[in-house]
C-alpha cells in the first residue's frame, strides 16, 4: 500500500489556522494528521532542517514499527517538543548551559541529551514503561523543531511523539517530500508534504553531563557557534549607573545563582555574565550608600560597583537588556535598532522611576519592585 500524502502549505499566520471572530480552529491536514498520530501510525514531516518521520511514544507498537523502520533496535529517538517550555516536563534539574542553548535555539536546529536523573520530572509521564521507551540509558534527547506545520502537529498530538529523520539507514536525510517517498513509500503511513526544507542538513546534537557538553554532531550549528551560544550576557540599564540598574544586576546575581544552585562567583565559569551600564553615566562611580544598603538587604552585594557609560558595544554583545523606564529603551534602539527584540523594560507595568534624592525608605522601595519584577521575568522563562 502506498503512503498516503498530504500537501501542506506553509500556514504560519494564515486565515485557514483561525476561525472567524479570532477562534481557532484546525486546518483539515491537520485534523487528518493528528487523527494519524494518535492512532499510532507513522507519519512523515517536514522540519526546518531536513524531514522527520516520527510516533507517539505512548504505542509501543507503533515505537517498535519506527525501530523496525530504521533499524534501530535499541537507540532511541529524541523527543520533539512543540514549544521550548516543554522540555521541563522531561529533565527537573536542567543544566546551566543548556537552558541558556535552550533559549538562544529554539525552536531551532539543536538536539540535546540530557539527564533524566532515574525519571521525568512530570508525574503524567512517569509510567516505567514509557521511560524505558523513550531513555533506556536515563538520557533523554530533546528537540523543538522551528517549522509551522511540524509545531502545529506535535502540539495538537498532544502525547510525547518519538522522531528521526525520515530516511533508511545509510541513505541521506531528506530535504523534500519526494526525496521521502524516493526511501519510504509503503513504509510509512502519511507524508505532510511542505515542500523543501530550510537548511537541508540535519540538527546539532549536543550531549550534557552536569555543566560539560560535547557536541555529537555538528549540522546546522558548528562546535565554534555552539560554544558562543553556552554562554549568556545580561545587561540592565538605567541613567546614571549608581542605583537602579546596578541593584538590578546584583539582584539578578543572587537570584540566577539561587536558580541554578551555585555561588554567585561561580555564574561567570556557567557561562552566565550580568551587567549594568547608565544612559548618561559617568566612568567609575560607587553605587549610591542607600543602593547599596537596600542591595544588602535583599541580599545582594554591590559594594564593588562602579558606574559605566552604555556604549553600542556594550548593547551588541548583550543577550539580554532590561531597562528602567521607555525611555531607556529608546536610547538603547536610537543607537542599536537591531537591538529591539532583545530589549525589555524591567516591570512590564511601567516605568521604575529613579530614587536619586531620596531616603533609605525609597530605595528600599524601588529595591523591593525591582527584586518583584525580576521574579516576574523568571517566571515567564525571560530572564
Amino acid at each position: 500500500m502506498r503512503t498516503r500524502v498530504i500537501d501542506v502549505e506553509r500556514f504560519a499566520g494564515s486565515a485557514e489556522a483561525s476561525g472567524g471572530g479570532g477562534r481557532k480552529r484546525s486546518p483539515g491536514w491537520l485534523s487528518s494528521a493528528v487523527r494519524a498520530m494518535r492512532a499510532g501510525k507513522i507519519v512523515a514531516f517536514p522540519t526546518e532542517t531536513v524531514y522527520g518521520v516520527g510516533t507517539i511514544a505512548t504505542d509501543a507498537r507503533a515505537v517498535d514499527r519506527l525501530r523496525e523502520l530504521k533499524s534501530r533496535p535499541r537507540l532511541p529517538f529524541a523527543v520533539h517538543l512543540p514549544s521550548p517550555e516543554d522540555a521541563g516536563r522531561y529533565v527537573a534539574k536542567m543544566p546551566v548551559r543548556a537552558r541558556t542553548l535552550m533559549a538562544k535555539a529554539w525552536p531551532g536546529p539543536l538536539t540535546l541529551l540530557l539527564p533524566t536523573g532515574g525519571r521525568f520530572a512530570d508525574p503524567e509521564l512517569r509510567g516505567k514503561a514509557l521511560y524505558r521507551r523513550i531513555c533506556p540509558k536515563h538520557v533523554v534527547g530533546l528537540r523543538c523543531p522551528d517549522d509551522p506545520v511540524a509545531q502545529a502537529l506535535l502540539e495538537r498530538t498532544a502525547r510525547p511523539v518519538l522522531a528521526t529523520s525520515a530516511n533508511l539507514r545509510g541513505r541521506p536525510a531528506p530535504g523534500s517530500g519526494e526525496e521521502v517517498l524516493a526511501q519510504l513509500d509503503g513504509r510509512i503511513d502519511l507524508l505532510l508534504d511542505g515542500g523543501a526544507t530550510r537548511f537541508g542538513k540535519g540538527s546539532t546534537i549536543v550531549a550534557f553531563d552536569g555543566e560539560e557538553y560535547t557536541v555529537v554532531r555538528a549540522g546546522v550549528y558548528d562546535a565554534r557557534k555552539i560554544a558562543r551560544m553556552t554562554g549568556r550576557t545580561i545587561l540592565f540599564v538605567c541613567t546614571g549607573n549608581t542605583c537602579r540598574s546596578p541593584m538590578a544586576a546584583g539582584l539578578a546575581t543572587r537570584l540566577l545563582a539561587e536558580g541554578f544552585d551555585c555561588d554567585p562567583g561561580q555564574l561567570r565559569r556557567l557561562g552566565q555574565e550580568v551587567l549594568s551600564a547608565g544612559v548618561f553615566a559617568g566612568g567609575g562611580a560607587p553605587a549610591s550608600s542607600h543602593a547599596v544598603e537596600a542591595a544588602a538587604g535583599r541580599g545582594a552585594d554591590i559594594e564593588k560597583h562602579r558606574s559605566r557609560r552604555l556604549t553600542n558595544e556594550l548593547i551588541n554583545a548583550a543577550d539580554l537588556i532590561f531597562c528602567m523606564t521607555r525611555h531607556h529603551i529608546e536610547d538603547v534602539t536610537a543607537a542599536v535598532p537591531d537591538a529591539a527584540g532583545k530589549t525589555f523594560l524591567l516591570d512590564a507595568a511601567g516605568d521604575i522611576a529613579d530614587p536619586i534624592g531620596g531616603d533609605a525608605g525609597t530605595y528600599e522601595r524601588t529595591a523591593g519592585r525591582i527584586e518583584k519584577s525580576l521574579r516576574r521575568r523568571m517566571k515567564e522563562n525571560l530572564l
